[in-house]
């Protein structure tokens, strides 16, 4: 069969994304989208479009790859193909994940796993598993987020695409943190920014990336590594400067290398990824109550970054940010709506985080690191939780939890603008 014009341009693409040319890589893309291919009997336009919504997506531009996503879903080639309605769907949830929208990333991303397992379509499923693997960690279901790792640590080992590459690395090193320890994490955030290649592959996916394993090594003292991955993304930055989501995220990795206070404001100024806004907030803070009991301007910008992370749907984020005000005799002026909604009838917002953990076999001190509360509060909420549902033992809650839960509430539209004033506790 003669080559595929399409899939020829495709791959100038995607070799131009993998050597940092994020505008070459676009512009090949939007060829291949319109390039007339009569050789084989491929929907190739499809194909191509679905990569470029993903290049689009690297650099944030949400809106633009959402409306890409949602016209090719509906057109006649994709309908007419449920292997191309999973791939897209797949695709669908990536971008809902980068616009922060982790209800409808995770829903899109089980939808779409599940029609790509019934249709034999198994090339995307990494995307799926990776959207799953980011939002059940978020979310704080450690569980989950450990087996969609350990499924995107499967695909790499049967070579199932992922476009681009370099997305599931973050991934796994975040649930690894989470289920396994800041060492073990520190291990692979060290082999990753110390490899160009590997650098230039996650900040070209996950702009996110790099400050945040920058932030990890910092906190171990791995302070070479961090230099480096620095060091190389910023030459990625001087090759795209037209690439805001990659110099934001430069910004900030380089911000909490040096300290620098008012890089960290001027990232936040230029973020486009929603987590990551709400991250480099989250650092303004830490940076300014370093050494102070209280301080109302770093309440503010904790408060801030607690609202965007509850607004996505972020539990566990918020959770953290939640501690780092107690530890500053701060606390929102609005604490109800700094969690998402409980999914159990009676439970409180903590009650029901508690309750979901422990469910999944976590202990009360696990289950107290994973929310960042105390053993004895989560001891605390724990019995208050039988109490209402009416069960004794953790046994018992364990079997009858998917009974009880309806899942979270979507959280309520929270304000995220700037909040001067605090609370005492």
């Amino acid at each position: 069969m003669p080559d595929c014009v399409t899939a020829g341009i495709l791959t100038r693409a995607h070799e131009r994304w993998q050597l940092g040319s994020l505008r070459g890589a676009i512009a090949l893309a939007e060829e291949a989208v319109e390039a007339d291919c009569d050789r084989c009997d491929r929907c190739c336009s499809v194909y191509a479009g679905l990569l470029l919504t993903l290049f689009l997506v690297g650099i944030r531009h949400v809106e633009e790859a959402a409306d890409l996503q949602s016209r090719l879903l509906a057109s006649p080639e994709v309908q007419d193909d449920p292997q191309l309605v999973a791939s897209s769907m797949l695709v669908g949830a990536k971008v809902a994940l980068a616009a922060g929208d982790y209800a409808d990333a995770a829903a899109l991303a089980e939808q779409g796993l599940r029609l790509a397992a019934e249709t034999g379509q198994t090339a995307w499923t990494p995307i799926g598993n990776l959207v799953l693997a980011t939002t059940t960690l978020r979310r704080g279901d450690i569980s989950a987020a450990l087996h969609y790792s350990g499924k995107l640590e499967e695909d790499a080992m049967f070579a199932r695409e992922m476009f681009p590459i370099g997305q599931s690395a973050w991934a796994v090193v975040q649930v690894g943190e989470a289920g396994k320890g800041r060492d073990k994490a520190a291990a692979l955030a060290r082999e990753l920014l110390e490899s160009e290649t590997f650098t230039r592959r996650l900040l070209v996916a996950e702009p996110a990336a790099v400050p945040w394993l920058v932030r990890l090594l910092l906190r171990v003292g791995e302070l070479g590594p961090a230099r480096a991955g620095v060091g190389f993304a910023e030459r990625l930055a001087a090759e795209n400067p037209d690439v805001a989501s990659v110099g934001a995220a430069v910004l900030h990795a380089a911000a909490l290398l040096e300290g620098d206070l008012d890089k960290l404001r001027r990232a936040a100024e230029s973020h486009t990824d929603p987590w990551a806004r709400a991250s480099v907030l989250e650092d303004i803070g830490v940076r300014l109550c370093e050494g102070r009991e209280e301080s109302p301007e770093a309440a503010g910008h904790f408060e801030r970054a607690m609202h965007a992370y509850t607004r996505m749907g972020s539990l566990r984020d918020s959770s953290r940010v939640m501690s780092r005000l107690r530890s500053i005799n701060a606390s929102p002026r609005s604490r109800e709506r700094c969690r998402p909604r409980s999914g159990v009838r009676g439970l409180t917002d903590t009650e029901y985080a508690v309750a979901k953990l422990v469910s999944q076999g976590l202990t009360n001190g696990e289950t107290a690191e994973q929310l960042f509360l105390s053993r004895h509060t989560v001891a605390f909420h724990l019995r208050k939780v039988f109490q209402k549902v009416g069960i004794k033992s953790r046994l018992e809650l364990a079997v009858s939890w998917n009974e009880l839960d309806t899942g979270p509430v979507g959280p309520a539209a929270v304000d995220v603008t700037p909040v001067p004033s605090y609370s005492r506790t």
